[in-house]
């Protein structure tokens, strides 16, 4: 029986620190909970005086251990309050994941959090976030929120990144806007696929690891999806010989929280099981062992690696002091010539290596020169170590092709920038050229939804890694995950520079009937109508279109609601600073009826300008309402009769400038005009504007 342990099994950096920090601390120490999720650990801790306590109650001097999972906010302040000191063994990680869910709370959002509720890490995230979290432990518990103007979410560190993408993809439709922080550990996922892949190798798969805890149990849950039979165990003990009968290949793989003397132990205790059922295989005493069965227990022979005729090769070339070349093997080489149907290159072997024109390279080309150059260092594989003609037979496209793949799986797993120009559309999205075929969903290329995917063939994009499965050439990007960290980041930085009076530029993004939402860096700030214009506007479509750069001030900055209020016309003159001159009393001027009010008309002279025709000074006959005489949008005649600059108001006329248009129309003999409905005074003040009240005549 075969045993494998996976990669990357047992301690993460996170625990590795708790628990050298705990090993170094003065004893005794108190640790606020169990420092890991690990009761073997915690027992051997405690014996050599870590202490571990429920509440800083039990902890009345000395220091205090904060566990990896991270502790409230609250817990930190009554430590300090207690004169107690505190060491601080939270994982980098779960600080990091406190620290955002206190800056998104603060900035107005909804934090979200993926991962089980009654975690502690969870726990302590809720209270960082000032209680506007919310936990979500799987997307069909997200089905249930209702709709939100701004979201932020965040992920247990050892929650699978699969979990957090299908909670996202429920929340975009109930969501105004929805900012991700991809807080998973990158130490979790590559132990959780290292997990799967050993798994799908197996016939068992061994689990090893607390039973509460989170990442072991998700670890288990992994190998189980792939259909092989899987057990978790705490330690080698709990292992039953059972699960092991006629079983040929076993996988071993541990939690975060899982020291290597427990891993050692379990793998120890499978080498005797396989030890045991080889003696029980064994003839009885004094027989003979079956042929078939004498077969059966033959170990098998493994896969030939090379030919006879490699092995006598490699042995002349041992001899003559020449690089051994074996199948599969990556070497440098020099082009030395380059012909209409090969490329020749020095490997430094008995014969120069051929390169035949369909292992050149995998993108497409007419001449190979177009590829290589003769003088050119290139990396090779190995395909034959000597062909028919005694010539290594050489790929470079091969070779090419497992270079991307490591630099693909780098990029992967440290979340790494890497560039690939697009090369196509299908459905669904775009093909792009990384070195190797990547596919980019149409909701991943940029943060807004993408109508016309054909402009973007030929362009080149900015991508990170977020699917990659080698053995079946699956290779999943996106642009969009760059684009919404780097707003995220530009946001936060608008906001913390932000304050009432500013002027700032920004880009109108959205139009409504009460006003323009401009972005002015990852913030988005509302232009309400009447503070787009000193006239009056009707629709912000009127004076603004979207994509539009504009100007604006900043009126108001509220960081709890998110909100942030703006002016444009506080940019522009203000027509009434100049009204007076403008409107000497007297003057008669043309106007637009805007609305109707018990008492009179406003009349817009300008933009931005407007007065009041009094009821009484519409018509020389009594008036009940104002639509008797004029009508909504109706270019009117009207003479000033005061103008209060300060107060921004004007007293207009259309009665008399009716009269003075009459006037003008009708002259009376010898230079004197004759008034309807009435006389004047010698000082040119009309008895009606004196006695109107009297006479009904206003």
């Amino acid at each position: 029986m075969d045993v494998i342990v996976a990669d990357y099994a047992g301690f993460c950096s996170g625990v590795a620190r708790a628990v050298k920090m705990a090993e170094g601390a003065p004893k005794p120490v108190a640790s606020l909970g169990p420092l890991i999720h690990n009761r073997q650990v915690v027992e051997a801790l405690a014996a050599e005086g870590v202490r571990p306590v429920a509440t800083l109650e039990e902890v009345t001097e000395g220091a205090v251990l904060l566990r990896s999972h991270g502790v409230p906010p609250q817990v930190i302040e009554e430590a300090g309050r207690r004169g107690l000191r505190v060491i601080d063994a939270t994982c980098p990680f779960v600080r990091r994941a406190q620290k955002l869910a206190a800056e998104l709370a603060d900035a107005g959002f909804e934090v979200i959090i993926v991962g089980e509720p009654e975690h502690a890490e969870v726990r302590g995230l809720v209270e960082w976030a000032k209680g506007k979290a919310v936990v979500v432990p799987s997307a069909a518990e997200a089905t249930g929120l209702s709709w939100h103007p701004r979201r932020a979410v965040l992920a247990q560190t050892t929650q699978s990144r699969a979990t957090l993408e299908e909670v996202v993809e429920v929340l975009r439709p109930i969501s105004g806007e929805v900012v991700v922080h991809n807080t998973i550990c990158d130490a979790t996922r590559r132990r959780q696929e290292a997990a799967v892949e050993v798994a799908r190798q197996v016939e068992v798969m061994v689990v090893v690891g607390g039973k509460d805890s989170a990442n072991t149990r998700r670890l288990a849950e992994l190998c189980r999806q792939t259909g092989t039979p899987t057990y978790h165990v705490e330690q080698a003990g709990e292992m039953d010989s059972r699960w092991f009968k006629d079983v040929r290949r076993v996988g071993v793989t541990a939690g975060a929280s899982t020291p290597a003397w427990i891993i050692e132990e379990v793998v120890n205790m499978l080498e005797k099981e396989q030890v045991q059922v080889l003696e029980e295989e064994k003839a009885p005493e004094g027989g003979e062992v079956p042929e078939a069965q004498e077969e059966a227990n033959r170990p098998e022979a493994p896969a030939p690696e090379e030919t006879p005729a490699d092995q006598e090769m490699t042995a002349e070339q041992m001899e003559k002091g020449l690089p051994r070349l074996r199948r599969g093997s990556i070497v440098t080489g020099t082009v030395v010539q380059i012909r209409d149907n090969e490329v020749l290159v020095d490997v430094g072997a008995k014969a120069e290596g051929v390169i035949p024109l369909n292992e050149l390279s995998y993108r497409p080309f007419t001449d190979p020169s177009e590829v290589v150059s003769v003088g050119q260092e290139v990396q090779v594989m190995v395909l034959r170590p000597e062909n028919e003609e005694g010539n290594p037979l050489l790929s470079k496209k091969r070779a090419d092709r497992r270079a991307t793949w490591d630099r693909l799986e780098a990029a992967f797993a440290s979340g790494e920038e890497i560039e690939g120009e697009v090369t196509g559309v299908v459905k669904g999205g775009l093909l792009v050229d990384v070195g190797a075929r990547g596919f980019v969903p149409a909701s991943l290329v940029e943060r807004g939804y993408v109508e016309d995917l054909n402009a973007y063939v030929g362009r080149k994009l900015r991508l990170r890694v977020i699917e990659l499965d080698r053995a079946k050439n699956k290779l999943v990007l996106s642009q969009r995950a760059i684009l919404e960290e780097e707003y995220e980041k530009q946001r936060q930085a608008t906001w913390e520079s932000l304050e009432p009076g500013q002027v700032r530029k920004g880009i109108v993004r959205r139009l409504t009937n009460f006003g323009a939402f401009v972005d002015l860096g990852g913030v988005d700030g509302l232009l309400h109508v009447s503070e787009l214009s000193w006239g009056r506007v009707e629709h912000p479509q009127d004076v603004l279109s979207e994509g539009q750069e504009i100007e604006v001030k900043v009126l108001g900055v509220n960081r709890e609601e998110g909100k942030v209020s703006l002016g444009r016309k506080q940019l522009l003159p203000n027509p009434w600073d100049t009204a007076e001159e403008h409107y000497p009393v007297g003057s008669i001027v043309e106007g637009k009826v805007l609305r109707f009010a018990p008492f009179g008309v406003f009349v817009e002279v300008e933009p931005g300008v407007e007065g009041l025709v009094h009821i009484s000074q519409l018509a020389d006959y009594h008036v009940e309402r104002p639509e008797e005489v004029v009508s909504i949008g109706q270019t009117i005649p009207v003479k000033v009769l005061k103008v209060d600059q300060e107060a921004q108001r004007m007293s207009l006329s259309l009665r008399q400038a009716l009269r003075e248009k009459r006037r003008q129309e009708n002259p009376r003999p010898g230079g004197r005009r004759q008034e309807e409905g009435g006389g004047e005074t010698g000082t040119g003040v009309k008895l009606g504007d004196l006695f109107g009240d009297i006479f009904g005549t206003q």
